[in-house]
């Protein structure tokens, strides 16, 4: 089994950089111009469901969901993504930790695709909030981080299914390591209701 180091930055709102080697920092808009990045991927949470705790498996509970966008380098195509977290500690106290086993499809312009079983570990940390908002949400225009939570995510990308060029270019059992980052909006900040006229 041959083991490649990759960069990825998954984000629910954000890029995922996929390559050879240590994490790489891209200017917006912009692909890095490294020799062992392999793609970026960027992607939209489209649900995002917490499940309840169960006594074998997930004592703390953890969440399901998925991802849509698309990915940009050797590999070029859209992405879908379909993620399972399981807590592995407080999921109401920040920091919090977590493991994910994801799946990770890419379908290129010709019709090929390859699969990603996607591992590894991460964690939601305290939002940083900017003093001069004060609260959270804060004034308008609202606190930047205050209304979702996310953080940093480490693990790996294992090539599960390919078709077409992919067939050749990644065997089944090629395993890249990933870091990533991920952001989940967890609500839109609004400004307080206007009271009710008297009747």
């Amino acid at each position: 089994m041959k083991i490649i180091k990759l960069a990825v930055l998954h984000c629910a709102i954000g890029a995922a950089l996929i390559g050879l080697g240590a994490a790489v920092s891209t200017q917006a808009g912009s692909l890095p111009q490294k020799p062992h990045v392999i793609f970026v991927q960027r992607d939209r949470v489209v649900t995002f469901d917490l499940t309840a705790p169960t006594p074998f498996g997930q004592p703390l509970g953890g969440a399901i969901g998925a991802q849509v966008g698309t990915a940009a380098g050797v590999i070029n195509g859209t992405t879908a993504l379909n993620f399972k977290y399981t807590f592995t500690s407080n999921p109401f106290v920040l920091p919090f930790t977590f493991n994910f086993d994801n799946r990770v499809g890419i379908t290129d312009t010709d019709g090929d695709q390859i699969i990603f079983k996607n591992v590894g570990t991460g964690q939601f940390i305290t939002p940083l909030l900017d003093p001069t908002l004060g609260g959270n949400p804060g004034t308008s225009p609202f606190q930047v981080f205050g209304n979702g939570s996310g953080g940093p995510l480490t693990g790996t990308y294992e090539v599960v299914a390919t078709s077409g060029k992919y067939v050749l270019r990644y065997p089944i059992g090629q395993i890249l390591s990933s870091r990533a980052v991920s952001l989940i909006r967890l609500r839109r900040p609004l400004p307080p209701e206007p009271p009710a006229p008297l009747t």
